[in-house]
């Protein structure tokens, strides 16, 4: 039996939201969203996903906080990281974060889907 990859998907753009789970799903995988950093972590620490997207600028839990709390947690603290962002993210940032890889919004498709096959296979056994 296969499953999904559980994506988790950090925005606080409700419209942004519902494209990204609409587009994960076309791929083969499992979109979690959430709308603040905390409710990120909360996610993470139930879910464990296989992969994080997040934009870095939001309201009160940035996502360079979120990126850093992550990297604290036990199980969590390795999980691969793509921020999606409307500013450039140079090598030597997405470094001292702790990111694994950056997309520039608005972000190409199949850039975004190469990117999280890469740390992610769209379907894995049971």
């Amino acid at each position: 039996m296969a499953s999904k990859p559980i994506i988790l998907v950090v925005d606080d753009d409700p419209p942004i939201l519902l494209l990204m789970r609409t587009l994960l799903r076309e791929f083969g995988f499992e979109a979690v969203t959430a709308e603040s950093g905390g409710q990120a972590l909360a996610e993470a620490r139930a879910r464990r996903p296989s992969a994080v997207l997040l934009d870095r600028n939001m309201p009160g839990m940035t996502g360079d906080d979120l990126i850093r709390a992550l990297r604290k947690e036990p199980g969590l603290d390795h999980l691969p990281i793509l921020v999606v962002s409307g500013q450039a993210v140079s090598s030597a940032e997405l470094a001292s974060l702790g990111a694994d890889g950056a997309l520039l919004k608005p972000f190409d498709v199949p850039a975004l889907i190469a990117q999280l096959r890469s740390f992610v296979p769209a379907e894995q056994s049971a």
